[in-house]
C-alpha cells in the first residue's frame, strides 16, 4: 500500500468491517516522507449527499495542509470560494473545523472545485497527494452516481495524485468497482484484506505475552486462531482478554479461552447495540435494507 501510495496510484482496499483497513492505511501515511507527500483522509460514513461529501473531502484536504488552528479558515477560502469554513468549538473545548455551500452556490461547480483541488495541490508539491476515501461505499446513498462518474474522470486524469478508496461492505463494493456498467468499474487495482495466517500469529501473540511475563503456548494460540478464523480484529481482542485473565508469570490454560470468549462476546454485545442506537434513521433503515 505504501509503494501504491509514493507511485500515486489508484487502489481499492476491500474486506468486510475490522479486518484492520483503516488502521493499515493509517500506518502507510504514517511512513510517507511528510515534507514530499501532503495525505487526506476522509471518513465517508457520515456523508449521505454530495453536499455532505463535498464537506467533508473539503475538511480534510484542508487540515492536511494547514497544521495552525489559526489559518484553517485562510487555507479553506483560498482552495474552496465555493464553500463557506467555519470554527467552532466541541464539548471538549477543541476547535472543529466545518464547510457549508456558500449563499447561491450550485452544488455542481463546487463538486468540480473540491475534486479538482488535490490536482492543484500536486502541481506544486512534488512528489504528490494522497487522498485517502474510507467507506466509500457510501456513495450510494446519494441517490445518483453523479458523484461516482466524477470521480472516475478525476482517477483518469490526475497525475501526482493517488487514491486508496476504503470499503467494508462486501455486496455494495463488488457492485461498485466490479460491475462493467458501474462508473468506478476498474478504475483502480485492488487489494483484497482477509484472515491472517495462523503461522503469522504464532510468533507475534506469543511475543507480546513474552513482553508481559506471561506464557502461551502453540496449541492455545492455534486454538484462538480456530476460533476467530484468522480474523485480525476478534484476533487481537480475544488474545488481549486472554491476557487479562492470565496472571504474571503464569501460563494460560485451556480453560481460560471459553471464558475469554464470553468476556469478548459481551463486550461486542454492548459495542453493537451502541452503535446501533447512534445511527441516523435513514442509516438503519439502509442497514436493514442491505443487511
Amino acid at each position: 500500500m505504501l509503494r501504491a501510495m509514493k507511485n500515486t496510484e489508484k487502489l481499492f482496499v476491500l474486506s468486510e468491517r475490522r479486518y484492520g483497513k483503516t488502521s493499515l492505511v493509517r500506518a502507510a501515511l504514517g511512513k510517507l516522507p511528510k515534507r514530499e507527500f501532503i495525505s487526506a483522509y476522509v471518513d465517508l460514513w457520515p456523508t449521505d449527499s454530495e453536499t455532505t461529501f463535498v464537506a467533508a473531502v473539503a475538511k480534510a484536504i484542508t487540515e492536511s495542509i494547514s497544521s495552525s488552528t489559526d489559518k484553517l479558515i485562510q487555507t479553506g477560502k483560498r482552495f474552496f470560494g465555493s464553500l463557506s469554513p467555519s470554527l467552532t468549538v466541541d464539548e471538549e473545548g477543541k476547535p472543529t473545523l466545518s464547510f457549508g455551500l456558500a449563499k447561491h452556490a450550485r452544488i455542481e461547480p463546487v463538486l468540480e472545485e473540491v475534486l479538482e483541488t488535490p490536482a492543484k495541490i500536486a502541481s506544486k508539491n512534488k512528489p504528490g497527494v494522497v487522498v485517502v476515501l474510507d467507506e466509500f461505499q457510501q456513495l450510494l446513498e446519494y441517490g445518483s452516481d453523479h458523484v461516482e462518474r466524477r470521480l472516475r474522470s478525476v482517477i483518469q486524469n490526475h497525475r501526482g495524485v493517488s487514491y486508496i478508496f476504503l470499503g467494508s461492505r462486501k455486496h455494495l463494493i463488488q457492485k461498485m468497482v466490479l460491475d462493467k456498467n458501474r462508473p468506478l468499474y476498474r478504475a483502480g487495482g485492488h487489494y483484497p484484506l482477509g484472515p491472517i495466517a495462523e503461522k503469522e500469529w504464532q510468533p507475534f501473540i506469543r511475543e507480546h505475552f513474552v513482553a508481559a511475563h506471561k506464557r502461551i503456548d502453540e496449541r492455545a494460540i492455534h486454538e484462538v486462531c480456530e476460533l476467530t478464523q484468522g480474523h485480525p480484529f476478534y484476533t487481537q481482542h480475544l488474545c488481549h482478554a486472554l491476557w487479562e485473565l492470565c496472571e504474571p508469570k503464569q501460563a494460560v490454560t485451556p480453560e481460560m479461552i471459553p471464558t475469554a470468549a464470553k468476556v469478548l462476546l459481551n463486550r461486542e454485545t454492548y459495542a453493537y447495540t451502541t452503535l446501533w442506537e447512534s445511527l441516523t434513521l435513514p442509516q438503519t433503515v439502509s442497514q436493514r435494507t442491505r443487511g
